[in-house]
């Protein structure tokens, strides 16, 4: 989701422009300039920055490479996996009468899956028109994209949210509210889960302009109707994607399900280069056959710090955070952006005669932001309590320190 949609940014802007040409460090011999030359051009080397053009059918290209590394406490933090998390590639291209064609396929811890595919058009009476497979509108994590998420994954709470389906959205922003809402049916496959039955999801989001920065503020609703003696299952990887173990929570496929209505609250503050963000969402499934309803949540709170004076782009289109930009480049004349942050977040699975598991966990991560294409991100990540009865984790406290390079284009 970009800032085109509808209304621009907010942001700080760049302290320095990136094209300022560095002087020559003063005293250096003439013999040290094809050096440094060299190194400049080596550091300013970025694969398909940019993007593609294709002039001869008009379609533009981006994508992004994310490549993790994880230690994990019960194995031994000297035996490290190495894997491709995610690895994009999307396709975009106006058509007739301003509607965007949007294509993305994703390949998710070496699974092949199809992402947004959609057309898109703004219009004076309903916003923007969304129509295809794309992310409903519900969370302030689940909405924004995976690229720009503080840490390297969502957390937990991420379980009880919807995710992809096909269906037809609004989304529109007047003056300080933001609304999305849409009808949906069955989707593709997002990390592994989809939707099934009919739905209908919205959330409103209120932004506040104030001397310290913006607040947001957000509502999410969505109802879904399964259908007689159907099946929903809700699960979480803990916070680790990259791990071949199973899920800490995991309801399985739960029978008689008929219908399923999630809730959501949303807050988060910037100002300059501090940060906060918190997110509360809860569903409630309904069964058929006498069976009782059972009720899941979650949640999670954490607070960001740019130590180098960055600020969080808040992005008024979709109410959502965009892209951290370094107000000087690691390009052989800064240093880049460099943030630290801290959350806590805690999952109930656990209702009745559902023991899906329950799991608190504490991260903190360190990210470094070369430029606007690279990124250097590393979490550690530590279960603070797993409540599973039956599981292999029950009861224990594992720890797991992960590495990521992300490469967009």
């Amino acid at each position: 989701m970009g800032c085109a949609a509808a209304s621009g940014c907010v942001s700080q802007p760049s302290k320095s422009p990136a094209s300022e040409t560095p002087a020559t460090p003063e005293g250096a011999p003439p013999s040290d300039k094809p050096a440094l030359d060299a190194l400049r051009r080596l550091s300013l080397m970025r694969p398909l920055e940019g993007g593609i053009n294709t002039p001869v059918v008009h379609y533009q290209i981006h994508g992004y490479l994310m490549v993790d590394a994880a230690a994990y406490s019960d194995k031994g933090l000297g035996d490290t996996q190495l894997s491709v998390r995610r690895a994009d590639i999307n396709f975009q291209r106006m058509l007739w009468r301003d509607w965007l064609f949007y294509a993305d396929s994703e390949l998710v811890n070496w699974h092949l899956e199809f992402k947004d595919i959609y057309i898109r058009k703004e219009t004076q009476r309903f916003g923007v028109v969304t129509i295809g497979n794309q992310q409903e509108p519900f969370g302030l994590e689940q909405y924004g994209s995976f690229r720009n998420t503080t840490f390297l994954e969502r957390s937990t709470s991420s379980a009880l949210a919807p995710s992809r389906s096909v269906g037809v959205t609004s989304s529109d922003f007047r003056g300080p509210w933001i609304w999305s809402y849409g009808f949906f049916t069955a989707g593709t496959k997002d990390e592994g889960r989809q939707q099934r039955g009919l739905a209908l999801t919205g959330r409103l989001a209120y932004m506040l302009h104030t001397d310290h920065g913006p607040y947001h503020l957000a509502v999410d609703y969505s109802t879904r109707r399964l259908g007689a003696d159907n099946n929903q299952r809700f699960n979480s990887a803990p916070e680790v994607a990259l791990s071949s173990s199973a899920y800490f929570l995991d309801t399985h496929s739960i029978p008689h399900s008929d219908g399923v209505q999630r809730y959501g609250l949303e807050a988060a503050h910037v100002s300059g280069p501090f940060s906060w963000q918190a997110e509360f969402v809860a569903a409630h499934l309904q069964r058929d056959g006498g069976l009782p309803s059972l009720n899941f949540r979650g949640w999670y709170a954490y607070a960001s710090w740019m130590l180098t004076g960055e600020s969080r782009e808040y992005r008024e289109s979709n109410a959502t955070f965009g892209q951290v930009i370094p107000h000087v480049p690691w390009n052989g004349r800064g240093g880049g952006a460099l943030e630290l942050a801290m959350r806590l977040s805690r999952t109930d699975l656990n209702d009745g005669d559902i023991a899906g598991g329950r799991e608190t966990n504490l991260t903190l991560g360190i990210n470094w932001y070369l430029d606007k294409s690279v990124r250097l991100s590393a979490n550690l990540v530590h279960a603070l309590e797993l409540d599973k009865p039956g599981g292999s984790y029950d009861g224990k406290h594992p720890s797991a320190l992960v590495g990521r390079l992300q490469y967009q284009f």
